[in-house]
């Protein structure tokens, strides 16, 4: 997507989304997760360790990711990540959401993701978004 907010601005709409992301069913994963010691939710810099790495030309000026419990298995410390790159384009910024996930675990990364893009609509009406 490409909006007009700033890096930081950027950041705080992430957290903001990824705060509308947990519904009751993450937050009862994730406190089974805490009270079985296996809780992994919050916030994370994603680390990029492809090895294709040192072939990027381009790397975001900022990046972040959170994980957000589920419910079922949340007690095993389940849940998805949502990864958000930043690039500062100079009067705009191209933001980009990405959840990594396993074979079942595609509805919960889809959710998130949707639930982060609409926290940056609704932050900026000029956002652009595309799949």
């Amino acid at each position: 997507m490409s909006t007009t907010l700033t890096v930081k601005e950027c950041a705080d709409v992430f957290r903001t989304g990824a705060a509308q992301a947990r519904g009751i069913g993450s937050v009862l994963g994730g406190m089974g997760a805490k009270l079985t010691g296996k809780d992994n939710s919050g916030f994370f810099t994603p680390a990029n360790d492809s090895p294709f790495a040192s072939l990027d030309d381009d790397p975001p000026d900022f990046t972040v990711g959170v994980f957000v419990p589920k419910f079922a298995a949340g007690a095993q410390g389940n849940g998805t990540a949502v990864h958000m790159y930043v690039w500062d384009r100079g009067t705009t910024r191209t933001v980009e959401l990405y959840s990594p996930h396993g074979m079942g675990g595609g509805m919960h990364a889809r959710k998130l993701v949707t639930k982060v893009t609409d926290a940056f609509t609704d932050a900026d009406p000029a956002c652009r978004v595309t799949a």
